[in-house]
């Protein structure tokens, strides 16, 4: 099965507890409210009790891609960099949970594009014959990872973890394009130790690359699909936060209204981020049958990956 008759056939997105005001955050990092309104445009997120795991979250994003899919999955492939543990991967810990023994299933890290880097070894995995349904899930609880005093980086996170089930789709649907880039020597933009410490970033350094490095690999994927920019009728980016995704938009000529802004309720919620927003945008305003869109993320490594998707619903497929 080649890219072109693989595609989503099932979606879910999970962000735990009740919504975390500016107000709780503003007291805790001792920063003004209206700083963090003005500066990111954020103005709530979700964070995962303190028992919960990110298996926990992953197994609720999937369930609800599951529940939707007329397949059921072979393959579980996870990004994330926040794993329950170093070993065994998160998406075994998935795997048990949600009751499906004997499937591979193993974790992907590429930071903030940890979903598309996953979406893209599954799809690889899909046309080499080793599964022809991966379940592909992305969550992340980084604001464990962060200094809650920290006013420039306490504001931007939140938890969460989204889903998708792939399948076979008619020819012509599906995913039609995959682009992935990396550049280790920018690695220290954006870090987190692996014992003691908190995560580090360097936020002007982030957004340059994602000003550089965003619009070229969605136009490498356009391109490699085929598709104009003016075809997209939706554009999910990063929400990495909801001023730098309007800031990239303008810049590469997407609409408001084409590049919807989930972050602003949810935060980033780093790997987790473009698969939560997808989910959302599709509970938001469902996807018709022939709906093309993107879907584009830059992360910590520097990593960053760009994928074109044709929307297929069975229901009303001519």
């Amino acid at each position: 099965m080649d890219t072109t008759s693989l595609g989503i056939v099932g979606v879910g997105h999970y962000l735990p507890g009740a919504p975390v005001s500016n107000e709780a955050v503003a007291e805790t990092a001792s920063v003004d409210i209206e700083w963090i309104r003005e500066r990111t445009g954020i103005e709530s997120r979700h964070y995962a009790a303190p028992e919960s795991l990110t298996s926990d979250l992953a197994t609720q994003a999937a369930t609800l891609a599951l529940a939707g899919a007329p397949v059921g999955a072979d393959l579980i492939v996870l990004g994330t960099s926040t794993p329950d543990k170093l070993a065994p991967s998160t998406a075994c810990y998935v795997q048990k949970k949600l009751g499906l023994p004997g499937i591979p299933a193993f974790d992907v890290s590429a930071g903030c594009s940890g979903f598309l880097y996953a979406l893209s070894v599954a799809t690889a995995m899909t046309a080499a014959g080793l599964a022809r349904h991966p379940l592909v899930v992305a969550a992340d609880v980084l604001t464990r990872c962060v200094d809650p005093t920290d006013h420039r980086i306490a504001p931007l996170f939140g938890d969460g973890a989204g889903a998708v089930q792939l399948g076979p789709v008619p020819a012509g649907y599906g995913i039609l394009a995959l682009e992935l880039w990396a550049d280790g020597s920018l690695s220290e933009i954006a870090t987190m130790p692996r014992h003691d410490g908190y995560f580090q970033m360097d936020g002007r350094g982030v957004k340059r690359v994602v000003m550089e490095r965003g619009p070229k690999i969605l136009e490498a994927a356009l391109a490699k699909a085929g598709v104009r920019l003016d075809e997209l009728n939706r554009v999910l980016i990063h929400q990495a936060n909801p001023k730098l995704v309007r800031m990239l938009g303008d810049f590469v000529g997407i609409p408001p209204e084409v590049a919807p802004d989930y972050g602003r309720l949810t935060g980033n919620t780093a790997g987790a981020s473009v698969a939560v927003a997808f989910s959302m945008a599709h509970a938001d305003r469902p996807f018709r049958d022939g709906d093309l869109f993107a879907l584009l993320a830059v992360g910590a490594g520097m990593t960053a990956g760009a994928a074109i998707v044709r929307w297929y619903d069975p229901d009303t497929a001519a």
